[in-house]
């Protein structure tokens, strides 16, 4: 979507706003991918984990 707005900002300069929510969007983009990642790890681990806990036997806590 981004790239749209840049075509339309590119195309007529009373359309210019289209090119600065392109930057919000990519800086959104940039900021959010790590913070998605880091969750999707941490999931993966807690899962992990508790697997484990149910072929030992435990009860999670």
């Amino acid at each position: 979507m981004s790239v749209v707005f840049l075509v339309w900002a590119d195309r007529d300069t009373r359309d210019a706003a289209y090119g600065y929510l392109a930057l919000v969007l990519w800086v959104g983009i940039a900021a959010g991918t790590p913070v998605l990642i880091a969750g999707a790890v941490s999931v993966r681990k807690m899962r992990r984990r508790v697997r484990q806990q149910d072929r030992t036997g435990n009860a999670p806590s």
